[in-house]
């Protein structure tokens, strides 16, 4: 073999030796990530279901829905000569006006303005967000405004963070609608770890009606899909984030 030849056969060797030295580094080296816990999924299981089944007591009182309702059982807001008057049940209508950030407001029977929202949910007969509840209220079983309804069934499983959010934002709050099915429980369809104090959660929500408490079964699935960020605080597993997004359509 020729000086030329040897040394070739040196690089290649040099090389090879390299090469398998690389692979065997990136085969068996220590990772750098651990697997889930299990007992960290188990308690992020818990706590989302628990989310899941008290958002039926958590009233979602977005206007569009509270007008919607309204509509149905012909009061609200309707126009007139292009007058925008606001109908009760017994068919009076009361002066409507303007709120200083531009909103809709009701002139009610005593002359004083109050929000239209206020005035859809006390023609609803439904409890007014931001009303103080009393003890007699709760035991009654009356349903709580939304965000005393977080405090009651929500506030433990959730961050501080979270928790300003809701009260900021009342219809972020994935909650019971005025009218229809309402959510019965979160059905996981995916757990992803981050970090070790910090996952992530996908479902859908599960519906129900009252024939299916009777019968059994649901009444189908929301057609949003839930993405919740939980995060270990002192411990605990709280939920810090829900984002909420529409299903894919069906081809």
């Amino acid at each position: 073999m020729g000086t030329n030849g040897l040394v070739r056969f040196i690089v290649v060797v040099i090389v090879l030796f390299l090469f398998i030295s690389v692979g065997e580094y990136l085969l068996f080296r220590p990772s750098t990530t651990t697997p889930p816990s299990a007992a960290d999924i188990n308690a992020i299981y818990q706590v989302v279901g628990e989310f899941g089944a008290r958002l039926r007591n958590v009233p979602n009182d977005t206007l569009l829905d509270l007008e919607d309702l309204a509509a149905k059982k012909g009061i609200g807001v309707h126009t007139v000569n292009g007058v925008k008057l606001f109908r009760l049940n017994d068919g009076t209508d009361l002066e409507m006006t303007k709120s200083s950030d531009g909103s809709d407001d009701v002139v009610d029977k005593y002359n004083e303005v109050i929000s239209l929202k206020t005035a859809l949910q006390w023609q609803l007969g439904l409890p007014i967000t931001g009303e103080a509840v009393s003890s007699a209220d709760e035991d009654s079983g009356k349903p709580l405004p939304t965000i005393q309804a977080v405090d009651s069934y929500l506030r433990r499983l959730i961050t501080d963070r979270l928790y300003q959010a809701f009260v900021q934002d009342p219809s972020t709050i994935p909650g019971r609608p005025a009218e229809g099915p309402w959510p019965d429980r979160i059905q996981i369809d995916s757990v992803k770890k981050l970090s070790s104090t910090s996952y992530t959660v996908v479902g859908k929500v599960k519906l129900m009606t009252s024939a299916q408490t009777a019968t059994g079964g649901v009444a189908g699935q929301s057609p949003i899909i839930l993405t919740l960020m939980l995060n270990k605080v002192d411990g605990n597993w709280l939920i810090d984030a829900v984002t909420q997004s529409s299903l894919p359509m069906m081809p």
